[in-house]
C-alpha cells in the first residue's frame, strides 16, 4: 500500500486533500494515455513489418486481398464526398440524402408532427422508412376542413 502512496508524497493517516486526488488522478490519466500511445507505435509497427515482409506475402497471398478491402473501406467517406462533390457541381438542385425519394410537402403542420407520421407509417406498414415516400402531409381538423 506504501508504494501506491507515491513513494512517501501522501502520507496514509492523514485524510487526502483536493490537491493530491488532482495530483492522482492526472498521473493516472498520464498513465492511461502513455499505454494508448505506446499500443498505437506497436500495432503501426506491426503492420509496416507486415506491409514490408516478402515471406508472409508468399505464404498469405488472401491478406493482399483483404488489406486492400480494409483500406477500401477506411477511406469510402473521402469517395462518397468527392461523389456528392460532383453531382453538386453539375446541378443547381441541393444534393438528397442517400436513401430519401424526392422533397416532401408539409401543409399546415410541422417538422415534428410529420416525422411522427412518418414513422408510424412505416412502422405499420414494416416498411423501412427510406423506401417510403412522401409527397405531401396535410393538417386536417376533425370535421374535414384544413386547420
Amino acid at each position: 500500500m506504501n508504494a501506491i502512496l507515491l513513494s512517501g508524497i501522501l502520507d496514509k493517516n492523514q485524510p487526502l486533500k483536493v490537491v493530491d486526488a488532482l495530483l492522482l488522478a492526472v498521473i493516472g490519466i498520464a498513465i492511461v494515455f502513455v499505454v494508448l500511445i505506446l499500443l498505437m507505435l506497436i500495432v503501426q509497427l506491426e503492420g509496416k513489418i507486415f506491409e514490408s515482409s516478402d515471406k508472409l506475402r508468399e505464404k498469405h497471398p488472401e491478406w493482399a486481398q483483404k488489406v486492400q478491402n480494409a483500406k477500401e473501406k477506411m477511406a469510402f467517406w473521402k469517395k462518397k464526398k468527392k461523389v456528392e462533390d460532383d453531382a453538386s457541381a453539375t446541378t443547381d438542385a441541393p444534393a438528397l440524402a442517400n436513401g430519401t425519394c424526392g422533397e416532401l410537402k408539409l401543409v399546415n403542420t410541422d417538422e415534428r408532427d410529420a416525422a411522427m407520421i412518418m414513422a408510424i407509417v412505416a412502422d405499420a406498414t414494416q416498411t423501412p422508412l427510406n423506401e417510403l415516400r412522401f409527397k405531401s402531409i396535410k393538417r386536417v381538423d376533425a370535421e374535414g376542413e384544413e386547420k
